[in-house]
């Protein structure tokens, strides 16, 4: 009998202890970590901004508020593009260059708070509004070498690079390919039907083939359209230059056959080469090697 009372006034002085612990701790509100995460932000808008124009704002979130947030930019895509306010997360245009779509339609950048479990992914789209274009732009995935006349926001980009440096046309002398024209904006009909008569494994497929800035609707020139290049060439060499590219090749008939158009001659099946250098086009048979150079309109 007398251990069992001993028992319960042990087991009466540990309840005691515990309530009164639980008393003390703040009548019994248990303390939560404040945690801190950021959105991500996804917004479009016009191209060519102005310096200073605010674009979005990125948010973050607390568990338990009052803590003063801060923000930076931890990456961005093109560099220098956006500011932040640390305290806001509001991101404004830094360097409205950058904000061309015809060279970065997609903007991107990664925000960080200080202290918070993620970090927000930034993604700017931008929209396209109708430019005036001058040779030797550098937009649309090229090098513009020729502007409509009649509206200047069209033209003609060709690609800051080569496709081929040594292939065939096709793998027979003159093959037959109706309705090919020498003319301004009909490289891209032309290698329609190329392809459709001849296939993809030569000049005309590796033309469609290329994907410079994301695009594929890129084609081999008709022979006037190589004439355009050809009147532009240290504009377009000097663009390629600085976008990674590479000059036009021009080098003497004697050692190079120039670059293939999409244009064949009308009076014995031949297709036209041109050479740079020279200025000049002349026939030649599709089993020759030459060059390729693709080009698209804008």
């Amino acid at each position: 009998m007398k251990i069992f009372k001993t028992l319960l006034t042990i087991a009466f002085i540990a309840t005691t202890i515990f309530l009164a612990s639980c008393d003390s701790d703040d009548d019994g509100v248990i303390a939560v970590a404040n945690e801190i995460s950021v959105q991500d932000l996804t917004v479009t808008i016009d191209e060519n901004p102005t310096n200073g124009a605010v674009v979005g704002t990125v948010l973050a979130t607390q568990t338990v508020g009052g803590a003063d947030l801060v923000f930076s930019i931890a990456s961005e895509l093109p560099v220098g593009a956006l500011s932040i306010d640390v305290n806001t997360g509001e991101l404004t245009v830094a360097d409205a260059a950058l904000f061309d779509f015809e060279t970065n339609p997609i903007l991107t950048a990664t925000v960080s708070v200080v202290g918070a479990v993620n970090s927000g992914m930034v993604t700017i789209n931008l929209n396209d509004l109708n430019e005036s274009a001058t040779i030797g732009d550098y937009r649309d995935g090229g090098v513009v070498f020729w502007v409509d006349p009649t509206d200047d926001t069209k033209g003609l980009v060709c690609a800051v690079e080569d496709q081929s440096a040594s292939i065939k046309w096709h793998n027979t002398q003159q093959p037959s390919v109706a309705g090919t024209s020498e003319n301004i904006e009909t490289g891209s009909a032309n290698t329609d039907a190329i392809i459709t008569s001849l296939g993809t494994s030569y000049a005309a497929g590796v033309a469609r083939a290329y994907n410079g800035g994301g695009f594929s609707d890129w084609f081999l020139p008709s022979v006037d359209e190589l004439i355009e290049m050809s009147n532009n060439r240290a504009a377009i060499n000097a663009t390629a230059t600085v976008n990674s590219g590479t000059d036009l090749i021009a080098l003497a008939a004697s050692v190079s056959n120039g670059y293939w158009s999409s244009s064949k001659q009308t009076t014995n099946g031949s297709v036209y080469l041109f050479n740079i250098l020279t200025g000049s086009k002349n026939g030649g048979f599709a089993t020759n090697n030459a060059s390729v150079r693709a080009v698209r309109s804008f």
